[in-house]
């Protein structure tokens, strides 16, 4: 969870702790270089007409909720709320106090990112998921302040339906106050608004897509590439990049379970022990302390391959306004590079594309050389010798890692091989094989999840295949992204329809061979 702090922009607090104000404001810097942008709050503002409400928090403690959010919306100056602190809890007593004398008036916001993007090393707030509001003591970004509180006989402002004016109840009176002209008023140094023409490399969708559908050379110039021209295509926005990223995570089971980082260079040198420093015991304090062996560190390096994408579309296609051309051009390189890299992840040689861990060198025995992975044979070509056979073989793997490994351990098996191991059972007749109780929880094959993925060999009798992998990938094995993912739209090759040529790089390698099982399907080796 991410937090961003303003101070309150209470319209009123009431004598039975009702209050009101803008929990956020729209396109205003914080202290921390975060930008909320009118419209971020949609799906907060939607969630909550069906009930699901934020919480109302003292000092970010989930322990501590202090009220209940009663009334929720967007307007053109931030996101205004309604709410009720809860006086018979003795921290929400302790909130109004403080309030009523103006001794805090800090709002801040739990969230979590949805969509974003970076412009001048600030970041963006396009879509969050709101989760709680919370009444604090520092703020970061004062960009407004308590401007009243009411006293016993008047009742709390409420914001009128243009959301252009406050309206107070007082005796029958109504006092109209304007929200600009309260703005108008605000004296701090710290607060830098948006300009409404932003220039330089802000992404914003309508402008890309527009790209998409006609090429237009002045927004390639001004919002995607970072380059001249001449390197022959444009980066695409952040923004469009992390979605295509969330989508190749969907998509690739290899990303899901490895770690991934992100490198502006062509490689990446990861420094891994080989040999672990070794120790001993003093028996007595006279006795002479013998040279104990050196940690020994390997260098490995990964480099980057080019991946590329290319899908089409009729021109007639893109000049249909009511077409999501950006979500249709996101599903479509995610759906072409996800594939191929991720059998690279697992098949790859090396060569002009990532070494995948089943062509990493692998010996039966517990010791091995640095460098290879530790198998296991099946005891027959394409299959278990006997049910028995398959569940003692199963045990060795999973005890064969390390404690440090197994708690993150997971098999992954292509769905033939888990076709296998869901007609195994123990020797009450029980199936090894779990299925998963929720979407949340994956099935399991000895209480440790299983990952299907189709790029793992297939298991057919007569065969020998290496079909069942198990351990802790995240430890195991790196993919590296290099920054940056660029696009070509060409117009001409393919006429009537226009070609989009996008290309990434990523690479990928067994890091720590440890933590990696295989298990082959073959007669073990005399």
């Amino acid at each position: 969870m991410k937090y961003l702090t303003q101070h309150i922009n209470f319209k009123s607090i009431a004598e039975n702790g009702e209050i009101s104000g803008y929990a956020s404001v729209f396109n205003v810097v914080d202290g921390y270089g975060d930008v909320v942008l009118n419209g971020a709050f949609k799906h907060t503002v939607a969630s909550f007409a069906k009930g699901k409400k934020p919480k109302l928090l003292w000092q970010h403690d989930a322990r501590s909720p202090i009220g209940i959010i009663e009334e929720i919306f967007e307007d053109n100056y931030g996101l205004f709320i309604k709410g009720r602190l809860l006086l018979e809890i003795p921290k929400a007593k302790e909130a109004y106090s403080l309030l009523k004398n103006k001794a805090i008036d800090g709002f801040s916001i739990g969230y979590k990112i949805r969509n974003n993007y970076f412009k001048n090393n600030k970041q963006y707030l396009t879509d969050v998921d709101l989760l709680e509001i919370s009444i604090v003591t520092f703020p970061v970004c004062e960009a407004a302040t308590v401007e009243d509180v009411k006293s016993e006989n008047n009742s709390c402002k409420e914001i009128s339906m243009n959301h252009e004016e406050i309206i107070s109840s007082n005796n029958g009176a109504n006092q109209f106050t304007h929200i600009n002209k309260e703005i108008n008023t605000m004296k701090n140094e710290k607060i830098i608004p948006l300009s409404e023409n932003t220039s330089g490399d802000a992404y914003i969708k309508s402008d890309f897509s527009e790209y998409i559908r006609k090429g237009i050379d002045d927004f390639l110039k001004k919002s995607l590439s970072d380059k001249d021209g001449s390197c022959g295509g444009c980066f695409i926005p952040q923004e469009v990049d992390l979605r295509i990223h969330d989508r190749l995570k969907l998509l690739s089971p290899m990303r899901t379970i490895s770690r991934v980082m992100t490198i502006s260079s062509n490689s990446v040198e990861l420094l891994v022990d080989s040999q672990m420093p070794d120790a001993g015991w003093v028996s007595r304090q006279d006795d002479e302390r013998e040279e104990t062996d050196s940690p020994e560190v390997k260098k490995i390096k990964i480099p980057v391959h080019e991946i590329y994408a290319k899908p089409m579309v009729s021109q007639k296609l893109l000049d249909d306004s009511q077409i999501d051309v950006e979500e249709w051009l996101v599903a479509k390189i995610a759906e072409k590079i996800a594939f191929l890299e991720n059998d690279a992840f697992i098949n790859g040689v090396g060569n002009e594309k990532p070494l995948g861990f089943l062509k990493v060198d692998s010996e039966d025995k517990e010791k091995r050389e640095f460098g290879k992975l530790q198998h296991f044979y099946s005891g027959a070509i394409g299959k278990f010798s006997d049910n028995n056979t398959a569940i003692d073989i199963l045990v060795d793997m999973i005890y064969s890692l390390k404690p440090i490994y197994i708690k993150n351990a997971k098999w992954i098996m292509s769905r033939s091989a888990l076709a296998e191991m869901r007609k195994l059972k123990n020797k009450d007749g029980a199936y090894l094989w779990q299925p998963s109780l929720s979407e949340a929880s994956p099935s399991t094959l000895l209480g440790y999840p299983v990952i299907v993925d189709d790029n793992m060999p297939t298991l057919a009798e007569g065969t020998e295949s290496t079909s069942i992998a198990f351990g802790d990938f995240r430890s195991g094995y790196q993919i590296v992204d290099r920054q940056g993912l660029k696009i070509l739209r060409d117009p001409y090759t393919s006429k009537p329809f226009v070609e989009f040529y996008a290309t990434k790089r990523t690479g990928g390698g067994v890091v720590d061979f440890e933590a990696i099982k295989l298990l082959k399907f073959k007669e073990k080796a005399e």
